[in-house]
Formats: structure tokens, sequence, C-alpha cells
């Protein structure tokens, strides 16, 4: 049965339970086993390695066992793989389990000792008074927030071999049945956990409980330049943020995108560079050009001469230092944290931001008041304004990697782990490689396109202070471009933002941006669903707290080559921006919906969890909406 790599990487991953029909339409529960896989190139590694190891360690800090993984700095532990896609050969191998069959009529239950004993033979039952068809899989196993899991089994009773299932009445679904003499007795199919010791009652195999695959959905850089730029450490970080603060144009990026080695070689260094000027002075000296005493002078002004049109990553990396001064006086190891994670969502943000093909919000302003959708563009800025929305573009040839780098089993947060014998809930990591030397990370590319929405951070720096979440000594110049850039940079922390969605101690200011940023992402992934034609499972989100924007894309084949998504945005964009405002703004639950402190529900902004990277967390329709009775916030973004 074939299946999309991108259906593989949700769904079909080592040591989990599907459920498919075999050939001749049979339910069948099987257990992946392993990948026939190959490494997956066209991608850089330590870029996608970097927030894995990311991921785990928030994962641990919030209680979680991550003794499986090492996520020691500067150690290859992991190693992302696709299926091999060979014509005629399997890509993915499972085997069927459980191996417990019983009979919806009479109840006999069988146990074969092999996945290779299942036969055609198998579904008819051999209780000689009934030989029915209608012999059925338990479908059900056991498992537990330790990591164990297993298929159940028979229970053990010396000197019985037959047993009866009753299924269809509740009080026994966990019990089988056998005879002694004229009575019958039940025994329990509860199971023991041989890890940590719970008692497990057996639960169905396909249940999603039993199985949280950790996943990242990471912009690749599909420019080789980018990636080997990035490679160069610390220095590129650096640079990429000072960028962003406006100190490097998009035309001396690409100048040392096309010279890397040149740009970090010593020959622009400072120190290099001096020495060649001071050589210059003296030899002018020397032939009675100019004075001694104008050594420095004239020293100063050929290193000021050659810094035109210099391409060193040094004075981009030193630019980067002087605005982030404070930070780099107070604590360097916590600041050469931050730049590691606030250049990787830069880097993703800037591929999405510059993208080989685009379509402007001009593009689409243009295009619809040619097709008389609207009269002019105030219909739409004017939108914009209400919103929020400080920039729209549809960024084409986009590629996604999608990673699933481990597992959990019950619950997928530290947080929420009830078991007492085991208080970590247990992240399981993959196999390892055939060489042994890193763990395998379960990948599948996508090319696709999507849409960015640019949040203006200064309405959210406003909207936090007319929400009493900021003081007003807290607050800049809102007209000040750099200085809001400055501002979120400080306070709003998306380095602590986990894929729950949820942010550690007290960090109200990233909480709050975070909240209106997932919230305000799942409104446009619902309006868009509905106008563009996609189901709501189709498309999912990229968040950047880091520059206030929010990138939703097509996450199905089908989706791109209809031109789905840019479609909707070039031809009905202003229709898409008020159903977003009108859909969200009542809950047909209401009013239990808006009685709950998150506002939201399934039927709002809750949306299927592979279409949210977050597992739906911190939303609500309040920090949108002014809604009344909630704790907070109580003016919503969207009616300032």
């Amino acid at each position: 049965m074939k299946r999309s790599k991108s259906q593989a990487v949700y769904k079909f991953l080592p040591r989990t339970w599907i459920s498919e029909r075999d050939d001749n339409g049979v339910a069948v529960t099987a257990q992946i086993t392993h990948w026939s896989y190959k490494e997956m190139k066209g991608i850089y590694e330590d870029f996608i390695e970097n927030e894995i190891k990311r991921q785990i360690k928030l994962f641990g800090d919030r209680g979680g066992d991550i003794s499986s993984f090492d996520i020691r700095d500067g150690v290859h532990s992991f190693v992302v793989v696709e299926p091999n896609c060979i014509d005629e050969v399997p890509d993915i191998l499972g085997k069927i389990s459980p191996l417990v069959f019983y009979c919806s009529s009479c109840g006999k239950v069988i146990e074969k000792k092999k996945a290779s004993d299942v036969d055609r033979g198998t579904w008819w039952c051999t209780n000689p008074n009934c030989k029915k068809h209608s012999v059925k899989q338990l479908q059900m196993i056991y498992a537990c927030e330790c990591g164990y899991a297993q298929p159940v089994k028979i229970p053990y009773v010396k000197g019985v071999h037959d047993f009866i299932y009753r299924p269809n009445q509740f009080n026994e679904r966990f019990k089988m049945f056998y005879k002694v003499g004229n009575s019958e007795k039940a025994i329990d199919i509860a199971q023991i956990c041989p890890t940590c010791g719970k008692r497990l009652l057996p639960d169905n195999a396909n249940s999603g409980r039993n199985y949280k695959a950790f996943t990242l959905c990471i912009i690749n850089l599909v420019d080789h330049r980018s990636g080997e730029f990035y490679k160069k450490g610390i220095e590129a970080q650096k640079a990429i943020v000072a960028m962003w603060f406006g100190k490097m144009t998009q035309n001396e990026y690409e100048q040392i995108l096309d010279n890397v080695e040149l740009a970090f070689s010593d020959q622009f260094r400072s120190d290099a560079k001096r020495q060649e000027a001071e050589n210059q002075v003296r030899g002018l000296i020397t032939l009675g050009l100019i004075n001694e005493t104008d050594f420095e002078t004239a020293v100063a002004g050929i290193m000021a001469k050659s810094n035109s049109g210099n391409i060193s990553i040094e004075r981009f990396a030193a630019a980067c230092d002087d605005i982030c001064r404070q930070f780099v006086n107070q604590n360097p190891v916590a600041y050469k944290e931050w730049l590691n994670h606030y250049s990787f969502k830069l880097m993703q943000y800037n591929t999405v931001k510059y993208a080989r093909r685009v379509i402007s919000l001009q593009d689409s302003i243009d295009r619809q008041i040619e097709m008389e959708f609207i009269e002019t563009p105030q219909d739409i800025l004017g939108w914009h304004s209400k919103l929020g929305i400080k920039n729209m573009q549809v960024s084409c040839d986009i590629q996604i990697v999608n990673c699933t780098y481990g597992y959990s089993r019950i619950v997928a947060d530290p947080k929420n782990n009830k078991n007492t014998n085991w208080p970590q809930l247990k992240l399981n990591a993959y196999d390892k490689n055939k060489e042994g030397t890193a763990n395998l990370v379960y990948g599948a590319k996508l090319d696709t396109e999507g849409i960015l929405f640019e949040i203006d951070q200064a309405k959210i720096i406003q909207w936090l202070l007319d929400n009493n979440i900021i003081r007003q000594e807290q607050v800049i110049d809102l007209d000040d471009e750099l200085a809001v850039k400055k501002w979120f940079a400080e306070h709003v922390h998306g380095d602590l933002i986990s894929m729950f969605g949820e942010i550690e101690g007290d960090e109200a200011i990233t909480k709050n941006v975070f909240g209106l940023l997932h919230s305000m992402s799942h409104a446009f992934i619902q309006a868009a669903g509905e106008i563009s034609g996609l189901s709501s499972n189709s498309l999912t989100e990229i968040i950047f707290v880091e520059t206030a924007s929010i990138f939703i894309y097509s996450q199905t084949s089908q989706g791109v080559p209809l031109g789905a998504l840019s479609g909707m945005a070039e031809m009905r964009y202003e229709y898409f921006l008020r159903r977003v405002f009108e859909d969200t703004r009542n809950c047909i639950f209401d009013p239990v919906c808006t009685e709950r402190d998150d506002t939201a529900c399934h039927a709002c902004l809750i949306i299927p969890e592979i279409s949210c990277n977050h597992f739906n967390a911190g939303l609500g329709r309040k920090y949108m909406y002014s809604i009344e009775g909630v704790q907070g916030p109580k003016i919503g973004f969207w009616e300032m």
C-alpha cells in the first residue's frame, strides 16, 4: 500500500501500531518495525540538529527523561533519513501485531506464535460449534509513560488453554473467561509494567495516546550559499542578527554569500588591514610625502577608505555586539545561546521573506482592483490596520523539512505525566544508524508555497501596554523601528517556547505575544482552508515570534500545483481578511466557550494536531477580541 513521504513521517513511524485493510478487505493492525532508508541529502544537518537538541533540552527542563539522547554541544548525534523509494522494494516494514484473535460470534480466543503464522484460515473460528468467518484481531496494546509498550497477550493460567472474550460487554472488556468445571471464571488482562511497575490496562492499538511523535517543521536553506554561510558559526550568527537590526543591507548580504570564504578570511580583518595601512604610511613618511606627526591620521584615512566595499564579516559581527552590548556584558554564555536560537529563526524567516518567487501585497491589490473585487487599495489596507498586519506576501518554492526525532507514550508534555511510579515522562529515541554513531531522525521534504504575515510589532507593544502587561516606563518610541526591534529581542524570548506552546517562569510578555500570534495563525488557517478549498489538516504553521511573523503553508502536494493559497491571496485576499475577523469573533459553543479562561475550543480555534506545531496550546479568542469576564487580556488586539 503506497503512502506519501509526509504521511510516513507523521504516521508510519517505527514502534507505532497502525491499522490497514489487507487484500481481502480485513482490518489488520501491525507494528512498524523499521524503514528501508537512505540519508537525506540537500539539507544542512547542523542547522537542523541544533534545533532538535534545543527542543530535547526543553523537554528535559520540563521534567522529562531525555537519557536516550546525546545532546552535548559539538557531538554529531543525529542523522536525517528518508525512505529509499526503490521500485518494488518496500520502504516501510512492519509485522502483524497483536497476535491474539477472537471470534465475534462465540468469543473463542486464539494466539499465534509469530506473525508469519497468520493466514487466511486465521479468520475462521476453530470452535466446532461455530466455524464462522467471524474471527477478529484483538487490536489492543499496553503502553506506559516510561516508554514500555507491548501487544496484548492471553493471560497465563496454569493448565488452561481455552479462553472466551466478550468485547461488547463494557464491564468485561478488560477480562477473559475460562471454564472451571461447570462454572466460568474471569481473569484480568491488565499487565504490570516490567519497567516501572504501573498496572497497565490494554488500550486501542491505534489510539493517539500510545504514540506521541515529536516532529519539527524546519524551513530548509535551499540556497546552498546560505547553508555554507551559516556553517561558519558565531560570526555568521551575529551577522544575521545585524542584518535584522538594519546594520547590513540585503545587497551586502548577497555579496557576502557570493564570497563566503573571502568574507571570513583574515585578509579583511581589522588587524591585517591596520598592519597594511601602517606599512603604507611608513613608506610615505620615508619618501617625505607626509610628516611623522600625521601617522595616526593617515592610517585612519587609509583604513576608512579600504572599508568602503569591505565584505569582511568582522564589522557586521561587531555591529551585533554593539547593539547587544548590555547583554554581552551581563552574561556572555547566555548571549551565545540566544544568538544560536535567534539567528536560527532569522535564517528561516529570511528564506521565506526573500524567496526566489514572491507575490507581493501590491501585486495582490493590483490584481483585485483589475478584477473589480475591490475598489481601492484601502479596502485591503484598512483591514490590515484593523488586524495589525504590517505586510503580507506569498512566498513560493519554499522547501520544508519535516523531522521526527523521538516519541513519548500516553502524554506528550512531562508536566502532564500522572505516573507516580515513573515521574519523568520518557522521550524515546529511534535506533542508531548503521555505523552506530547517531540516532535516526525520520524526515521528508516538502516543496510548497505559503503566505507570510508580518504583524505590526509596535502595535503589539501598545496592546501589551493597554492590557497592563507592561508598564509605561517599559515602552520605547514606537515610531523608531530599530528601537521596536531591539525591545522585542530583549523582552520576547522565543527560545523559551517549546513545542508544547507553554512558557515557563515569569514570562508574561512572551506568553501573551505567543498566545496572540498563535491564535491569529489558527484564525488564518481556518479561513484559508475554507476559501482555498483545502481541508484544515492540509494547512499548517510556522510562527516566528522574534519577527512577529506567521507563515501558513500547504503541507500536502495537492495544494501546490493548484495554487490554492497563492490564488486565494492574489484574487480573494480582501474577502479572506473579512472572513478571518468575522468568523473567529463568535463560536457556536458560546457562551460556554467564552466562559472558559482560554476562550478556545474545537469549534473556533483548535485545529487538528497534525496542523499545529504546538499541540494547540496557548490559544484564545481573548487575545484578538475584547471578551467580558476573562482574566486577561481585557482588550483584544483586533479591537484596539
